[in-house]
C-alpha cells in the first residue's frame, strides 16, 4: 500500500507514525499482540501481526476474541492518531474464515465517515498467505471524547 502522493490519505505518515508508535509503547494489549503498523495515516492504515500459539483456541485456530482485539486496537489507532482523545462506543465482527496459527494477520482499516463527535471506521481482515480472501470484516464507531491522544 505504498503511495507517493502526499495529499493521498494512504501515504505513511511520520508523524501519524510517530503517534501511533507512541501510543502502542504504553498499551499492554498492542505489545502482548504483537501487533505491528505497516501503513500509518489518518483516514487508512494497515496494521498486521504474526498469529501464534497463544492466540490460539481449543480448536488449534486463531481465537476469534483475538481477532476482535487486533481489529479493535487497528481502528482505535487510527482514529486516536487525529491527535483527539477517541474511545470505542461500538464494534461488530463478522468471521468469514478460521485464521491458522503461523499466519500472519492483516487489518486494513478506512474511514468510511465523520458525523459530528463520531467517527465510523471499516477493518477488513485477511492473510499474508491470500492476501485477496478476506476472512473477516469488522465495523466500528468511534466516539471522539477531546484532549490531546497523548500528554505533550
Amino acid at each position: 500500500m505504498s503511495n507517493k502522493n502526499t495529499d493521498d490519505p494512504c501515504v505513511d505518515d511520520p508523524k501519524v507514525r510517530a503517534r501511533k508508535e507512541a501510543m502502542a509503547a504504553i498499551n499492554p494489549v498492542y505489545k502482548w499482540l504483537g501487533i505491528e503498523i505497516e501503513l500509518a495515516g489518518t483516514e487508512r492504515a494497515r496494521f498486521a501481526m504474526d498469529i501464534k500459539e497463544q492466540h490460539a483456541n481449543t480448536f488449534g485456530v486463531c481465537h476469534g476474541g483475538i481477532l476482535f482485539a487486533f481489529a479493535d486496537l487497528a481502528l482505535g489507532f487510527a482514529c486516536n492518531a487525529r491527535g483527539e482523545r477517541a474511545a470505542t462506543a461500538s464494534a461488530s465482527i463478522e468471521f468469514l474464515k478460521p485464521v491458522p496459527l503461523g499466519d500472519r494477520l492483516i487489518g486494513d482499516v478506512i474511514c468510511t465517515a465523520n458525523s459530528g463527535r463520531n467517527a465510523f471506521y471499516d477493518v477488513k481482515l485477511s492473510l499474508a498467505s491470500a492476501p485477496d480472501v478476506t476472512i473477516g470484516l469488522v465495523r466500528g464507531r468511534m466516539r471522539v471524547t477531546g484532549g490531546p491522544t497523548l500528554p505533550t
